[in-house]
């Protein structure tokens, strides 16, 4: 495309003027992604770290509203940035460190670009997921919507994850779509690295999963299935991004505790499923003789192999109840038998019969 032609969305929810400044963002905060932890917790604690990030929200807010196109696009708001930068640099005393970063961060978003960022990391989770699942496997394709408020309702300050995600259910045994929800207004650098785990837990708890509609206070599809997410995330981190992936991890971990805590029946459900996850696995080790790592690793397998049963949800929701300390006799000699053979229809029918 010529420079500064305009260009449209690529995503049919998203207004031109909301894709252009979500791509500045994301695309500037892809650039910085080995600084966003320094960058997010210096702004918590600084003024002119603070104050660099509100400069390049004016930036993209002013710079985002003329049609161009979505690499002149990002290279206008990098340029103002940069100069801005640039002048805080030179006019300003800084502490050593404040400095540092700021110099970092100056170099680092000249390499900002107008590629779509969400699709390639989208498309990096997705094959990896996709090798878990096999024929079972459904292609998805990511849709990316603006919101007009925080997903949780919540200040920045306590919950700066303006960000969440959503598989809706079809019956297409083929195909499926993978909704990001972005309040684009307050999308900053948290938010951007908590992406990975949102798009890890659509990928491995709802694409390929066979049961009817998934419902938010469900203690497998949310609970069970969602610890097994953050298990993915941390064995693919690297390999999605090596860049990104400490913040990837350290932010996946304050979203998941913030998803776990209150009293909605959600974060109940998901504490529910992250407790009989753990109570699983405390089982393969003592009463099996495995492995911490090797526990851990059976429990994904296990409720991977579960998401692919075409049974109802609430039968794989009545497994996890099941799962407390100490487990059921009836449900210890099934796990042992799927352990040898794998076969977890039998699995799951003996601990709804249990």
């Amino acid at each position: 495309m010529p420079p500064d032609m305009p260009a449209s969305t690529p995503y049919v929810d998203l207004e031109p003027v909301r894709w252009r400044g979500i791509l500045a963002r994301g695309a500037i905060y892809h650039a910085l992604r080995t600084r966003l932890v320094a960058l997010g917790e210096s702004a918590g604690q600084g003024a002119h770290i603070r104050g660099a990030l509100n400069d390049l929200e004016l930036h993209i807010n002013a710079l985002t509203v003329d049609e161009l196109d979505d690499e002149t696009t990002v290279r206008r708001v990098v340029e103002a940035w940069d100069a801005a930068l640039t002048q805080k640099l030179g006019m300003m005393p800084l502490e050593a460190n404040v400095r540092e970063l700021l110099t970092a961060a100056r170099t680092l978003a000249r390499d900002a670009c107008g590629s779509d960022p969400f699709e390639r990391m989208f498309a990096q989770i997705s094959q990896r997921a996709r090798a878990l699942y096999g024929e079972a496997w459904r292609i998805p394709t990511l849709a990316v919507a603006h919101v007009g408020s925080h997903p949780r309702s919540a200040s920045l300050q306590q919950d700066p994850y303006v960000v969440t995600a959503r598989t809706p259910w079809s019956p297409d045994a083929v195909t499926s779509a993978v909704q990001l929800l972005i309040f684009c207004d307050e999308f900053g650098p948290a938010a951007y690295a908590a992406l990975p785990i949102l798009f890890v837990h659509e990928c491995v708890c709802h694409v390929a999963a066979k049961q009817d509609r998934a419902k938010n206070d469900s203690v497998f599809a949310e609970g069970l299935l969602d610890w097994a997410a953050y298990y993915f995330l941390d064995l693919w981190a690297s390999g999605i991004d090596p860049g990104l992936s400490p913040a990837a991890r350290m932010h996946a971990q304050r979203l998941r505790g913030l998803l776990c805590q209150g009293e909605t029946p959600e974060s109940r459900a998901r504490l529910y499923g992250h407790q009989s996850a753990e109570t699983l696995r405390g089982w393969f080790e003592t009463r099996c003789g495995h492995s911490p790592h090797e526990a851990e690793e059976l429990v994904t397998v296990l409720a991977v192999k579960l998401n692919q049963v075409d049974r109802p949800l609430t039968e794989k929701d009545l497994f996890v109840t099941k799962l407390s300390d100490p487990l059921p006799p009836d449900l210890e000699e099934a796990l042992r038998a799927w352990e040898d053979d794998q076969n977890t229809e039998d699995l799951l029918a003996a601990a709804v019969a249990a």
